[in-house]
């Protein structure tokens, strides 16, 4: 997407390609270019099970087909995170900055339940996600589809804050469930979050030099805020901001103005 401003370069979270939009204008409305990508497994990035290290010289090869002299920012989002902290990380790519909206895995494990960690690797594995995934396009065409599907990405009771979306916020949701799909990436991700995969990730937190922020909510259902939290005392300087954002989906609804807010914020500093 084209700006006025140095592009920031985007990855998004699980079961999303470079077209999902998980929260663009955040960036897009203070005038930054943005480059979306599809991490492996997702979309049309078939380049096998690589890791987040292992991605990154074809994030410089994207950058140097596009022209891209400068980078304002790496963003991650959900489990984008790693893959941002690598690129972010890189001295050749050289981002100024990095900022993370309710990321996980950290060092600690993801999913963030027993039930998660059993269920979600069949449900959306690679032989049973094209079906999994166009039930959920097909129920998210009406509302109370809609409703069912935003439901478990938050703590607080639906009738909560369902009546604080607008017609944009629901029309935005519909959307980004529509853009989904898990390819071979979910289960890619799942790997990267075992337990048994910390110390490469505590590795990829240690290589981050470079101000970062990071925005999580405690409504969140879909991934623990000890995430956040553990991001924040593991990269050096950063800064944990807190949202009041009723679910997961934080660019969505009335959260996002203080989302906004303190993106804005991060860049002019």
């Amino acid at each position: 997407m084209p700006g006025e401003r140095p592009p920031v370069l985007f990855f998004p979270g699980g079961h999303c390609s470079a077209r999902s939009d998980c929260g663009w204008d955040l960036y897009t409305d203070l005038g930054y270019a943005l480059i979306s990508f599809s991490r492996p497994g997702y979309g049309a990035t078939r380049v096998g099970a690589l890791t987040p290290a292992q991605f990154v010289p074809l994030v410089r090869e994207v950058c140097r087909e596009l022209d891209v002299a400068e980078v304002a920012a790496v963003v991650g989002v959900s489990g984008g995170g790693l893959q941002a902290l690598e690129v972010a990380a890189d001295p050749q790519l050289a981002s100024p900055g990095l900022a993370l909206h309710s990321c996980a895995p950290s060092t600690l494990p993801y999913p963030d339940s027993r039930a998660e960690a059993l269920g979600r690797p069949i449900v959306f594995s690679p032989l049973l996600q094209g079906l999994t995934w166009s039930m959920i396009r097909r129920m998210v065409r009406s509302d109370t589809g809609l409703r069912r599907m935003m439901a478990p990405l938050s703590k607080l009771p639906l009738d909560q804050w369902w009546g604080d979306l607008t017609v944009s916020d629901l029309a935005d949701a519909r959307a980004l469930f529509q853009s989904m799909g898990s390819g071979s990436g979910f289960a890619h991700d799942l790997r990267q979050g075992r337990r048994n995969a910390a110390p490469s990730r505590l590795a990829a937190i240690s290589r981050v030099a470079c101000p970062t922020l990071v925005t999580a909510s405690r409504n969140d259902a879909a991934v623990s805020f000890a995430h956040a939290e553990d991001f924040a005392a593991r990269i050096p300087g950063a800064t944990l901001k807190e949202l009041d954002a009723p679910s997961h989906l934080f660019w969505i609804g009335p959260g996002r103005t203080q989302a906004a807010s303190a993106v804005a914020e991060f860049l002019s500093a």
